[in-house]
């Protein structure tokens, strides 16, 4: 019998605020008519991109699990059932673990559905471009599912019976970087080194994706070798790629620039019904004007000891990053001021005076002000670019070598920018002799990604990656922070959360749980394959 495989060539996924209405439109192709004309290819390639654009991935549900059950940004508002994320406190079956585990695996479907009808010998352009970037795409899914659900299900083909959808959790997340990792080097040999078509990556960003996860390794391993090839990827990323970083920081995220020479992987949404994200109206400052005169949810915030992290990295004043990424003040949709942590309530911001406070400050790189409605912003988002290369270096190098010129070259560049973006005298360059040690250069280091990357999907990982002592410190700051917040009456038993530091706690906030529905669909899988502590 002739073997038929399908895939889903659009998941469109529509939502109101709360309650959440999905759709999913489908075109099904066989094997033998995917590749049968240049428009069909097209189409079957197109889902591969498409699948990191559904609303429970980086549209929107992506960025509220990871936003707030991060510990370094956090929650403001959002519905009854998402607040125990905020707590630390998930389950196997809240809504915002399962989503975006689903969300994954649809990609991974698309992805292995043209790895098993692409020829990986084939000398036809087309073919081996379209095999590169499934290769390339199904790492990136599982790079999301293994660093949040650890050890997870590897799906390499695709399903032809309703058993083929029961597969076991892997023995050890080392089964799962193993296999992004050769997913990662095919890929760079597939991939095509340029294209007129921004939306597609070309294969140095397949390198760079070795370096990310050659750094996700290493700051769990410790491992010299591993710390090595994060750097000197990177690196060759940076001498080698095509990209440049873009002389002002502003024009990273402004919609009349998008797909600057620093964006590495790219998505890219548009103010069209179906085409569009509700990332702008999740990630914008509360209640400003983003659609048709309504004010945005702006539900994901930074935590006040995050920000303060970033105030100190940049001398004590806010640089161009903070003041580009992030809001202490705003103007809501009424035309009145609001102001935010550090500002006190009632604080005058250019000669007026705040009619409202909130209690933390605003992200603010992703506005649109002009969508068709709250789930169609048009912010393309960036998934991974350039700065993020230099960070790695940085990080990498400190950790071979300690503190030497080149680690410091590489957070310097970053910060000369800021510099040339504003204006300001600040922050000023680092150093070798500024430090005393490497531990305190990997401070630093830390506090410069946040203060370059905040808000762009890097901070759950970044919280983490380190281990059980390195994310114990930052629950422990933080509730020192909540500490303080109640001495100064801003404390809100609404908003602000307290999180356990005991090491049981620490442990089973590493991961997420694996969802509910899955254990029980999956027969593979059982209640004693949970994730510890849930």
């Amino acid at each position: 019998m002739k073997k038929i495989y399908y895939i889903i060539l659009s998941l469109l996924v529509f939502s109101s605020c709360e309650n959440m209405l999905e759709e999913e439109i489908t075109n099904f192709r066989t094997a033998e008519n995917a590749f049968d004309t240049e428009e069909s290819a097209a189409a079957t390639v197109e889902s591969v991109k498409k699948s990191f654009m559904a609303y429970d991935y980086y549209s929107g549900m992506f960025h509220q699990t990871l936003g707030f059950n991060s510990t370094i940004v956090g929650r403001r508002a959002g519905a009854n059932s998402n607040r125990s994320l905020a707590q630390l406190k998930q389950t196997p079956s809240t809504l915002w673990v399962s989503k975006p585990y689903s969300a994954c695996y649809s990609g991974v479907a698309s992805a292995n559905f043209v790895i098993k009808v692409t020829d990986p010998n084939s000398e036809l352009e087309s073919v081996k471009n379209a095999r590169g970037l499934s290769l390339f795409a199904r790492a990136l899914h599982y790079f999301n599912l293994v660093r949040l659900y650890g050890p997870t299900p590897l799906v390499l083909e695709p399903f032809e019976s309703d058993d083929d959808a029961s597969v076991a959790r892997p023995e050890s997340v080392d089964i799962v970087h193993a296999q992004i990792e050769s997913d990662l080097n095919d890929a760079f040999e597939m991939m095509p080194e340029t294209t007129t078509d921004k939306t597609t990556p070309v294969k140095w960003a397949a390198k760079a994706y070795l370096a990310k996860l050659y750094l996700n390794l290493a700051s769990r391993s410790n491992d010299q070798a591993q710390w090595t090839k994060a750097r000197d990827y990177a690196l060759e990323v940076i001498n080698s790629g095509p990209y440049n970083l873009v002389s002002n920081y502003s024009n990273l995220f402004s919609m009349d620039t998008e797909f600057t020479s620093e964006a590495i992987f790219e998505l890219s949404f548009a103010r069209v019904t179906d085409a569009g994200s509700a990332m702008s109206n999740i990630l914008a400052p509360w209640n400003i004007i983003t659609s048709s005169g309504k004010g945005s949810w702006g539900r994901i915030i930074v935590l006040r000891e995050s920000y303060d992290r970033m105030l100190a990295a940049c001398g004590g004043q806010a640089d161009a990053r903070m003041e580009i990424g992030t809001k202490t003040s705003w103007i809501r949709k009424n035309g009145d001021l609001t102001c935010a942590y550090p500002l006190p309530k009632g604080a005058t911001v250019d000669g007026v005076k705040a009619k409202s406070y909130a209690r933390y400050p605003a992200i603010s790189k992703w506005i649109d002000g002009s969508a068709l409605d709250n789930n169609t912003a048009g912010n393309n988002y960036i998934v991974c670019r350039l700065a993020e290369m230099h960070l790695i270096v940085a990080e990498a190098e400190n950790e071979i070598n300690g503190p030497t010129q080149l680690a410091c070259d590489h957070i310097n560049i970053l910060i000369e920018r800021s510099r040339g973006t504003s204006g300001y005298d600040f922050p000023v360059n680092i150093n070798p002799a500024d430090f005393s040690s490497s531990e305190e250069l990997r401070a630093r280091i830390m506090d410069e990604r946040l203060v370059e990357l905040i808000g762009e999907g890097q901070s759950w990982f970044d919280a983490r990656r380190r281990g059980a002592e390195y994310f114990k410190q930052i629950l422990i700051n933080h509730n020192a922070a909540i500490a303080q917040a109640k001495k100064d009456k801003t404390f809100s038993g609404g908003t602000d959360e307290i999180f356990a530091t005991d090491d049981a706690s620490v442990l089973k906030n590493l991961l997420l749980p694996i969802p509910s529905d899955v254990i029980i669909k999956n027969q593979a899988i059982g209640p004693e394959d949970q994730n510890p502590g849930y």
